[in-house]
């Protein structure tokens, strides 16, 4: 017999003996029991929040959501993206034709730069 099979039927025999129990109760007991059984129920909805979690899930993901945003704008201000628009001196420098001369020769200014140090 597998684990399965053996739970499903201990299960049967458990519930047909609940059950056998129930229909054995006077009805003072058996009301008795249901009013509990109802006011357990009406507590256990009172303390659910507007969509049927329990408020500690609500808060609990409130405060989730709230260290994420933290952590995120946090990382923002530490690492600032660099910006890819020109700036005023970058459009000076492209434009400017001395600037051009320098860099047409920038292989010989790094040649000379090496014979000056020894190389």
């Amino acid at each position: 017999m597998r684990p399965e099979d053996r739970d499903e039927r201990m299960i049967e025999v458990v519930k047909g003996h609940l059950d056998a129990g129930i229909d054995a109760l006077d009805d003072r007991t058996a009301t008795r029991l249901r009013d509990i059984r109802l006011h357990a129920v009406e507590t256990a909805e009172g303390k659910r929040g507007r969509f049927g979690f329990p408020r500690w899930i609500a808060v609990g993901g409130l405060a989730t959501a709230a260290v994420a945003v933290l952590v995120v704008g946090l990382w923002m201000t530490e690492h600032p993206r660099e910006s890819t628009v020109a700036t005023a001196d970058d459009i000076e420098i492209v434009a400017s034709q001395e600037q051009m001369q320098l860099y047409e020769d920038l292989e010989f200014y790094r040649w000379l730069a090496t014979q000056e140090n020894g190389g």
